[in-house]
């Protein structure tokens, strides 16, 4: 079974510069042929070339519904910064609603699973699936051979260890 190649939409607002988001240098610096644009208010209009000095021109945009139609399109949103304490912001939370309806699927690392949030869970299911990359060592899982753990880190699947999150 093959590694789906998604293709990204980076939540990095408010907050992308070389110093303040970690996770969406990252990957821009390592598969920027899979990032459609950077959504971040403060910086929309530039490149990733423009505000990190690499990325050439992934458009960083100020609108998330222009973001996810940029390029060929998202096939997923990549929470791309830590906000405050790890936290989901309350604003975030419309933006990740669009998503799900859409079936994009959401990669997170935050504190805040997404799947738990009482907004956002229920119509979790309706989403592709709901990626978390921060280790919850309160859960437990069926088997060491069973569908990727939430906990296990995303970048897995880009090595060819997993094809897809259960639902």
């Amino acid at each position: 079974m093959s590694t789906p190649q998604h293709r990204f939409l980076i939540i990095a607002d408010g907050d992308f510069g070389p110093l303040t988001s970690k996770t969406a240098n990252s990957c821009i610096r390592y598969f920027p042929e899979r990032i459609v644009a950077v959504f971040d208010r403060k910086q929309a209009g530039k490149t990733a070339q423009d505000v990190l000095g690499f990325g050439g021109k992934i458009p960083v945009v100020g609108d998330f519904e222009r973001g996810i139609a940029q390029g060929k399109g998202a096939t997923a949103v990549l929470i791309g910064i830590a906000p405050a304490g790890g936290r989901l912001p309350d604003e975030w939370k419309g933006w990740l609603r669009i998503a799900i309806e859409r079936k994009l699927e959401i990669w997170s690392g935050l504190h805040t699973f997404i799947g738990d949030d009482p907004e956002l869970g229920p119509s979790r299911a309706r989403a592709a699936s709901a990626f978390s990359t921060r280790a919850n060592h309160r859960r437990t899982f069926p088997s060491p051979t069973a569908a990727r753990p939430r906990w296990m880190p995303w970048w897995c699947s880009r090595s060819g260890l997993i094809a897809t999150s259960a639902k």
